[in-house]
């Protein structure tokens, strides 16, 4: 016998609200009634509460105690400077236990290893263009151009073409070179 669709649904949502009301009793069948938190199951027994005199007693010895440093420095690592009475024999001086590490060196400007050669603008307003010569190819660059990964266009003006190093931020500029005449 064959089923039509609207059959076919009609079985599946008798089946998904069997299964809902059995997931739906069997939820509420596990609490059991109502139970509130302030219910108790007996007589009421108050807590067996401590006498904190003795508590108060030490917390006011210690109130009063007063602080008197010892002469040593809790933020350098190392022991109490002594107090020597009369230096007989020249003291070195002591070396520091933590050496300082050295800074590495300032990193050098990054270098644009390209032919700034000519400046242009397609339409009356739209952005300035560099042109720049890599060996025999031409590459033409817009403010914001990254080039080998690493240097970002940020100024291309007259005469000089301004970039920084990604990186580093590092910032340097080529100025403008006159090709030589063929």
């Amino acid at each position: 016998m064959a089923q039509t669709k609207q059959q076919k649904e009609m079985i599946a949502l008798v089946a998904l609200v069997v299964v809902g009301a059995l997931v739906w009793f069997s939820y509420f069948a596990k609490r059991g009634g109502s139970v509130n938190a302030f219910s108790t199951r007996g007589p009421y027994t108050p807590i067996d509460a401590v006498s904190y005199e003795g508590v108060f007693k030490d917390l006011s010895e210690t109130q009063s105690t007063d602080y008197k440093p010892s002469g040593r420095n809790i933020f350098i690592a190392g022991p109490a400077p002594v107090a020597a009475a009369a230096p007989t024999a020249p003291v070195e001086e002591p070396r520091p236990i933590f050496d300082q590490p050295q800074k590495p060196p300032e990193p050098p400007p990054p270098q644009l290893n390209m032919k700034f050669f000519g400046i242009g603008t397609l339409p009356a307003s739209g952005p300035r263009r560099a042109f720049l010569l890599d060996g025999e190819e031409v590459r033409i660059v817009t403010e914001g151009d990254t080039l080998r990964n690493t240097i970002r266009i940020t100024h291309i003006g007259n005469d000089r073409i301004e970039y920084e190093d990604i990186n580093t931020g590092k910032k340097n500029s080529n100025n403008l070179e006159m090709p030589p005449p063929a």
